[in-house]
């Protein structure tokens, strides 16, 4: 690396940390990790008798005077979200528990730096390393899952060769894919190389990490005098009485990128790599396991000289130290030599007091620290330290082991520096420094963004949806500046679309994780219909001024609705864009002006959402909302539904006066309906009709209502709509239609007076358009039309809820529980008109991720949000003698005996015996025996294929050889990659064995 080019601009050859994730014994994550290390706590674990035991110790063993009952133990390395990376449950089960916990944390890394896997045009590299899998000494003593599966399917599996690329493969990283093996340095190694990497422009970020979990966790280990374990299972790092490490196990990773890159992205930066290098000791030393001085001051002076930095800029290090009594002077003399002796004081620690020695992974946990160190400039105290030993000697040098926690002085920029040595000598240093000394360049504003948020979040399951959704609702909870608009940016922007999402609309934090708690939110799947109906209200939902707020927040639907503004003031004398301003006319109940308005707005409100892409499956509407809808599918186009709708409101206008009543039944009226004093003019639903006739006629209604104690109420109206008094209307209408193009809908309409689906024949009678104004509205008739064709998801379209509650009221306990309705209202309180308009976006979204929903995700900056909530459930392999901490794999028994073949006894002859479907019977149990021996009982479904449930092509070989096997037929691979269900093989082998063609 250069040197840094100046305060003016980013030096190209600095690398970017951003982001971190670990796993380790009592320390989850990162910021667990800090607080052990910052509350000086040891997370070793003193073994029970019950312990070892259940590891499979023998009493012999561990009742000997030199044995250590102490280990770092990983909790829940057996659970493993398989679904997630699409593994069956067997494979999952034979899988190390290294790279299981690999494929995880790259995940959650992901998310910390939040990016997106399957959108990024970035090239994401890999470079990391494991321990040797011990995993797959169990795996080897199961006899049955290794020739159930393959040889090369379980090597695959534990092989180190195999982790990288496993990554890249599962997350889909196109960057380079590296195994790094340099023993105790491996992770430091790691590092380096990713750097590297970036500096060649090889990949745009890099995931650089190790893991190291050695099993059975819950084992100690034999003390060997002048060995490197200590007698006691206490590592006590630079201390008088040190006596050796001890080895546990644990998983580290860091995200990489260019410092130029991370700046320009927003990125969140913990520290930067100035400098990093790589050597290894060669032969000048005493042994191949021994450390060497010489080879030590070399990578750390070539570090620090490529980091630009001086000797005396670096105030921590972060040392291997590993509490040997050989190691650590040699590793002090080392840091004298490359850092010098004089000038400021630079402490010296090592996390290893805590967590022991982390093997593979030490050096990444060690980096991990000294970024943290420089993020909050505050070191923490290396424990198990009485007395620094004497033969370090520190004494009138500017070193100090930081036996107590001290803060960073100074408010400039801090500088820190780990270092990580591996057996066979491959030693590596990283140099780093704090963020702050490097300038910013100006970014887009963070300010505050108007208007409503829409938040979306995914994941691969609906219980794994709900913890989400609970993890969410936490992290806004407890940030007080947390602004919705930058939650809403990060998880459209950040965050891999899984196949079960969620969508809300927000204004502010308080509503956000309200509603996220109590589970308010649109949700949909890839396995749901996630079809979209709209539905548009009738005469008397109008209101002054609807729309305007939205108008004025929302510049695509302020343009629709200019749009149908100008077609239908072509045809009206009154100017409606009046009306649709705050300060114009208030009264908008003339039907000359009603119908008009509510065409436009309703028009307006249909095609912006259609514009940002939530179509319509379905369209129907109440009444004149019929006429909307049908404009919106195409039976008519804007500029003729505009004189249409002009024409129909004058002629209805111009209709002798009568009169409307809501009523909740209506057999009290049946005598006045029968004398046609009255008509039924809607049924709304099977608790509200509509009656309509003359004035006289509703006044007979209203006291027959009040005799009955029916609930009812007038209507704002001035005639009697769809009733006979609208006769002169239609013929009128009539007139007009016959001389307008009508078409057949190209959105699937329901019709308000048949309540089925819209005809093309209907569509194109000008009859059927002018009879609307006299027949009554069968809207309930209408509802359960769609519910029976599946419809769950409303949007009305319109001021107000009012086709929202008759949908809910006529769904009643017809609809289905486990598809309960979604509704969402374009246009709801007058005052949160956009924050309503946002939740028909967000219904949309939920029914149909390709939504454009930018305009509510806008921000200027991502944030952390929570990582994903894995799944885990239980993989872990038993051991043939059984130990009482094991499970069989998956929870499901081993496969018994092979089945016999059925030539014992034929399909033919079975099926003399029972029945033709006796021997389709028998061979679907074998397949599905021989099936579930691959891929676990649970994840044997009849109808899905062999690759859907998670199986790959090795083990599809394996599977087609005992299919060959069993049933003593030549199974080709192509006829089982095209019938790879059990239900499709059952058809293929029952084809072969009756010498019946195979697709048959």
């Amino acid at each position: 690396m250069n040197t840094h080019s100046g305060d003016d601009d980013l030096d190209d050859d600095l690398i970017a940390i951003v982001a971190m994730e670990c796993r380790l014994p009592q320390a989850e994550d990162v910021d667990e990790f800090w607080k052990r290390l910052t509350d000086a706590e040891s997370v070793i674990t003193d073994l029970t008798d019950a312990d070892l035991a259940a590891a499979g110790v023998p009493d012999s063993q561990s009742s000997r005077p030199d044995y250590v009952r102490r280990a770092g133990v990983l909790d829940g390395v057996s659970d493993f979200d398989s679904g997630y990376f699409g593994y069956s449950s067997r494979e999952a089960d034979v899988l190390d528990v290294q790279q299981r916990l690999m494929l995880e944390k790259s995940v959650s890394l992901l998310e910390r730096a939040n990016i997106d896997p399957r959108r990024t045009e970035h090239r994401i590299g890999v470079f990391a390393g494991s321990g040797m899998s011990t995993y797959l000494f169990r795996v080897l003593n199961r006899p049955d899952l290794v020739e159930a599966l393959g040889e090369t399917v379980v090597r695959h599996g534990n092989d180190k060769d195999f982790l990288s690329t496993r990554i890249s493969y599962k997350l889909n990283l196109r960057g380079p894919s590296v195994n790094v093996q340099t023993a105790c340095s491996t992770g430091l190694v790691a590092v380096h190389s990713a750097v590297q990497s970036l500096l060649l422009d090889e990949c745009d970020a890099a995931i650089a990490g190790a893991v190291y979990v050695r099993l059975p966790q819950d084992a100690g280990y034999r003390y060997q005098v002048g060995g490197v374990l200590s007698p006691d299972g206490v590592c006590r790092p630079f201390d008088a009485q040190a006596n050796g490490t001890l080895f546990t196990n644990g998983l580290g990773l860091v995200l990489l990128k260019r410092l130029r890159d991370a700046v320009a992205d927003g990125d969140d930066i913990h520290a930067v790599i100035a400098g990093s290098a790589v050597n290894n000791d060669g032969a000048r030393k005493a042994s191949f396991t021994a450390p060497s001085v010489s080879g030590q001051v070399r990578v750390l002076s070539d570090a620090l000289a490529l980091s630009g930095a001086k000797q005396t800029d670096v105030t921590y290090i972060e040392a291997h130290g590993t509490g040997t009594a050989l190691g650590d002077p040699i590793e002090i003399e080392a840091i004298k030599q490359a850092y010098g002796l004089d000038g400021e004081a630079c402490g010296i620690g090592s996390l290893k007091g805590n967590f022991g020695h982390l093997n593979i992974a030490a050096g990444i946990l060690g980096l991990i620290k000294a970024a943290l160190v420089l993020k909050h400039r505050y070191v923490p105290p290396t424990v198990n330290v009485r007395e620094v030993s004497p033969a370090l000697e520190l004494d009138g040098s500017r070193y100090f082991v930081t036996t107590q926690g001290r803060h960073l002085d100074g408010d400039g920029p801090a500088w820190a520096a780990v270092s990580a040595f591996g057996m066979g000598g491959t030693n590596g240093h990283v140099v780093l420094r704090s963020f702050d000394r490097v300038p910013t360049v100006p970014g887009p504003p963070a300010g505050p963004v108007s208007g409503p948020s829409i938040l979306t979040f995914s994941a691969r399951s609906e219980a794994a949806l709900r913890r989400q959704a609970a993890r969410l609702a936490g992290r806004l909870a407890a940030d007080a500046d947390g602004r919705p608009a930058e939650y809403a940016h990060t998880l459209s922007a950040g965050r891999t679309l899984h196949p079960y999402r969620a969508s809300l609309a927000v204004v502010d934090r308080t509503e956000a994780v309200a509603r996220l708690k109590a589970e308010q939110y649109h949700v949909g799947s890839e396995t749901d219909p996630n079809e979209v109906t709209f539905v548009f209200a009738g005469q008397g939902t109008q209101r002054q001024a609807m729309g305007s707020v939205l108008a004025a927040n929302n510049p695509a639907f302020a343009r629709r609705l200019d749009e149908a503004v100008t077609a239908v003031n072509r045809h009206t004398d009154a100017d409606l864009g009046s009306f649709l301003r705050p300060e114009g006319p208030a009264d908008v109940t003339d039907t000359a002006v009603a119908q008009p308005l509510l065409f436009a707005v309703e028009y307006a409100l249909a095609t912006t959402l259609i514009d940002a892409g939530v179509r319509p499956r379905y369209l129907f509407g109440h009444s004149l909302g019929e006429v909307v809808a049908a404009t919106v599918a195409d039976v008519f186009d804007l500029r003729t539904a505009a004189e249409l709708v002009a024409a129909r409101a004058r002629a209805m206008a111009r209709c002798a006066p009568g009169a409307m009543l809501s009523v909740g039944r209506l057999d009290p009226f049946a005598e006045l309906i029968d004398a046609d004093a009255l008509v039924v003019a809607a049924t709304n639903s099977p608790r509200q009709f509509v009656l309509s006739g003359t004035r006289g006629g509703i006044e007979r209604a209203v006291a027959r209502a009040v005799e009955a104690g029916v609930h009812h109420q007038r209507l704002a109206t001035s005639h009697a709509f769809h009733s006979p008094l609208m006769q002169d209307a239609a013929d009128e209408f009539l007139g007009f239609l016959k001389q307008i193009d009508l078409r057949a809908p190209r959105i699937p309409l329901v019709s308000n007076i048949t309540g089925r689906l819209l005809t093309g024949y209907e569509a194109r009678n000008p009859h059927y358009w002018a009879d609307h104004l006299v027949r009554s509205v069968d809207f309930a008739g209408s509802v359960d039309t769609l519910l029976k064709l599946g419809a769950r998801r409303f949007v009305e379209i319109g001021s107000g809820r009012s086709m929202s509650n008759l949908i809910r009221a006529n769904a009643g306990s017809a609809a289905d529980p486990a598809h309960a309705l979604a509704l969402a209202q374009t246009l709801g309180e007058p005052e949160h008109e956009d924050e309503s308009f946002a939740d028909a976006v967000a219904l949309g979204w939920a029914s149909d991720p390709a939504v454009d929903i930018e305009a509510f995700t806008a921000a200027g900056r991502m944030v952390p949000l929570p990582t994903y909530p894995f799944e885990k459930r239980l993989h872990w392999v038993d051991e043939p003698a059984g130990r009482p901490e094991a499970v069989a794999p998956s929870a499901v028994p081993a496969p018994g005996p092979e089945p016999e073949a059925p030539a014992a006894e034929t399909p033919s002859a079975a099926a003399d015996q029972h029945g033709p479907d006796a021997a389709t019977e028998e061979i679907r149990l074998i397949v599905g025996q021989i099936f579930a021996s691959f891929l676990g009982e649970s994840e044997a479904d009849d109808d899905l294929g062999f690759f859907e449930l998670g199986g790959n092509s090795l083990m599809a070989i394996q599977l087609i050889n005992k299919l060959r096997e069993t049933f003593e037929l030549d199974l080709s691979v192509r006829d089982f990659y095209e019938n790879s269900s059990i239900s499709a093989t059952t058809r293929v082998m029952r084809s072969m064995l009756l010498e019946e063609p195979v697709n048959a």
